[in-house]
Formats: structure tokens, C-alpha cells, sequence
């Protein structure tokens, strides 16, 4: 390796300290940690974003329960004290002092903005080298077209990177590339952190939020959404065509649509119950039978390409993955460990395959991980593409 390098990861964690948000910051961190960089987590709360506390289910003024969480990931994962967190609405900074964050920011060699949530203030700039993740495919291409101010955002990083396999190839229809070089990146997962799950598990779940709203959009001259509480719904009555099996759906935001569903055959529970802590979170995906997940239908119908972190978890965790098929079964291998499923047939047909053999599948999930999301090399990877390899 040439000399460790110094990166800021940018992102968001004290804002939704939540299970799948967290682990996804953790990889970013720990992954090149552990490639002999050092690593400094940039959070700016600026003056909008409330963060959530799950106590009370929605954004407060007081960032201590979101703060608590990082520092107690970070020190379990020997990165205690590495971060800068600044909450205008709070009139504070909490980590590394102001000055050692923009001292770090000056002589960092990479600035790495996952998800691209806050603001670009000219220390954070800083770096020599900028690189923006996109971790909402075809949502984020559309809105850098539409709007200058999130276009400005993002050209100010000189190299692009998508969750959506597909999109850099140009071949999704109706998504526009803005001239930029985008770059597929699969999700990072630290693979040891998930390893060592006893035995097959039980009961094909999934982690998420029932409803999101104002993200829908027109594209190509359709309206597609966003929201995955229209897709389950045409999917109400699978339990009862396969019986002995538990399908679970562990969202947010179902209390109309929970005693339909729980009337219908699924196990339904409360997303918070079990995203509220990382490590409540990591254990119930370790005792999973597989993952099994609708996806939203921009993703859906135009075949981005986008693979989850979540997925890629499981996957990690040698649980069988049986998704929704967004095209990502161009770029990854399915058929024995992973599933790109359309309609109700397909799902059920890639429920039964797992039935009849889940060590084998579960064996096949975790050589998929090892191929393709492990983060030593999918980091290694993004910084030579970046010239920093």
C-alpha cells in the first residue's frame, strides 16, 4: 500500500441513528480504517435537521441519544473520538474541536460524501480529492437535472459514484446522466462483523419504512413511486400460498395497514423495536432465514441496478437474499444465494428454492458477499478509481 492516507467520511448517523443508517456509515469508516487510512466521520446538522430520537419517534432538538450511539459504535470498533458533529439548532459541536476538524479537513486527501445530505461549507472542500456516493439511484439523477442548486452540490466533487449498477452504463431509460462519469459502487460490508450466525434461521424478513412520501416522480411521462406500501399490497396474500413459512414485515409507519396484513398470514412488527439499536438490528438479520423484499418501483420498472446495503448485509451474514428484481442480476450472480424475483410466482417459486436447501443457499449468500461487497475491496477499489489507489 502507498502511505495511509487521511479520509473525512461526510454523512448521516446522529440525524437517524437507526440500525440500517448506522451500519452503513460503520463500513465506510471501519473498512478504511482497516485498510491503514485514517478516518474522520464529518456529521453537520446545520440549522434543519432535527435529529430523531426513536424514544419519541420523531426529530427533537437534542442531539445527546444520536451522539450516544455513534460514540458507543465508534469505540466498540476502535475508532473512539473519530468524528465532528455540528448542530446549528443546538449552537454546538461535539468530537474533535472545530479547529482539529478543519486542520484534518485541510490536509485530507479525500473527502467522501455518502448520501450527500450536508452542506458543503468551504472547509469541508478542503481536500484535494471530493467523491459523492449516491445511495438513491434514479431519484438523485433526476433531481441533479431539475434542480441548479443540488446539480451545483454535487459538481462540486470531481468523481460520482451509484448504488444503481446499470445507470453508469446509460442504459436505463429516461435517466439523465448530466454529463457526469458515474460510477457503479456496490454497498461496503466490514464481512467479519457479520460472520458466525448458527445455523439456517427462520423467517424471511426485511427492515424498513412503509411510506415515503413527496419522492414520487414523473419520469419519461410516468408517475413512479416511491413508496413501498403499494407493492406489498398486491403481495397481501402470499403467506396463505405458502404455508409453514413466516414472512415478516418489519417497517415503520404500518399502523393502518398492520392488522390487514397480520389478518393476511405476515408477522408484522414495529421497525423501530428493532432499529432503535445497531446491534438489536445486526442480531435479528443474523437470525433470519433470508431476506426477502419488495423495492420501489423507479427502481423496479427502469432497472437501475440498485442493490441495498441492507441486501448486501444478509448476503454478508449468509443469509439468502431474495429481492425484488431492480437489473441487478446483470452485475451480480443469482440463482443459488440470491434471487431477482418478478410477480408473485417468481417470489414464491425463489421462497421454495431456499426451502429445499437453505445451508446450501446460505453458504451461496456469503460467497456472493465475499466477492462482491466486501469493503476491503470495494474501498480499494473506489480509491483507484479516485487516483488514490
Amino acid at each position: 500500500m502507498k502511505r495511509p492516507l487521511r479520509i473525512v467520511v461526510a454523512g448521516f448517523f446522529v440525524g437517524f441513528p437507526l440500525g440500517g443508517q448506522a451500519w452503513m456509515i460503520l463500513h465506510y469508516l471501519l473498512g478504511l480504517s482497516r485498510l491503514g487510512h485514517e478516518v474522520l466521520f464529518l456529521e453537520d446538522a446545520s440549522d434543519w435537521a432535527y435529529p430523531f430520537d426513536p424514544a419519541v419517534g420523531h426529530g427533537v432538538d437534542d442531539s445527546r441519544h444520536g451522539r450516544g450511539v455513534l460514540e458507543a459504535m465508534l469505540a466498540r470498533h476502535g475508532l473512539s473520538g473519530r468524528y465532528f458533529y455540528r448542530s446549528d439548532i443546538e449552537g454546538a459541536t461535539w468530537g474533535v474541536s472545530p479547529d482539529e476538524a478543519h486542520r484534518f479537513c485541510a490536509a485530507s486527501d479525500l473527502f467522501l460524501n455518502v448520501s450527500g445530505v450536508i452542506p458543503l461549507r468551504d472547509e469541508y472542500l478542503a481536500p484535494r480529492v471530493r467523491a459523492f456516493i449516491d445511495t438513491d439511484p434514479i431519484f438523485t439523477q433526476v433531481k441533479i437535472a431539475r434542480d441548479p442548486g443540488m446539480r451545483d452540490y454535487v459538481l462540486a466533487h470531481q468523481f460520482h459514484f451509484t448504488y444503481g449498477l446499470n445507470i453508469p452504463s446509460g442504459t436505463v431509460p429516461d435517466v439523465p446522466l448530466s454529463g457526469l462519469d458515474w460510477k457503479p459502487l456496490t454497498p461496503p460490508v466490514v464481512l467479519d462483523l457479520w460472520a458466525g450466525a448458527p445455523g439456517t434461521g427462520r423467517g424471511y424478513t426485511t427492515i424498513g419504512t412503509w411510506d415515503a412520501r413527496d419522492r414520487d416522480m414523473e419520469i419519461g411521462g410516468r408517475r413512479l413511486s416511491w413508496r413501498k406500501s403499494v407493492k406489498y399490497e398486491a403481495m397481501i396474500d402470499l403467506p396463505s400460498r405458502l404455508p409453514g413459512v413466516d414472512l415478516e414485515l418489519t417497517m415503520s409507519g404500518m399502523k393502518e395497514a398492520g392488522p390487514r396484513f397480520a389478518q393476511a398470514g405476515w408477522i408484522v412488527r414495529d421497525a423501530l423495536a428493532v432499529s432503535a439499536d445497531p446491534e438489536v438490528y445486526r442480531d435479528y438479520i443474523l437470525s433470519s432465514r433470508a431476506h426477502f423484499s419488495l423495492a420501489k418501483d423507479q427502481n423496479v420498472i427502469l432497472k437501475s441496478g440498485w442493490f441495498s446495503d441492507r441486501s448486501a448485509a444478509y448476503l454478508a451474514a449468509g443469509r439468502p437474499v431474495i429481492d425484488e428484481d431492480t437489473g441487478f442480476k446483470t452485475v451480480l450472480p443469482t440463482g443459488e444465494g440470491l434471487f431477482a424475483f418478478e410477480g408473485m410466482e417468481a417470489a414464491m417459486a425463489a421462497i421454495r428454492a431456499v426451502e429445499a436447501d437453505p445451508a446450501r443457499h446460505g453458504r451461496a449468500a456469503r460467497k456472493i458477499a465475499e466477492e462482491h461487497f466486501d469493503a476491503a475491496k470495494v474501498l480499494s477499489g473506489l480509491l483507484t478509481a479516485v487516483g488514490l489507489g
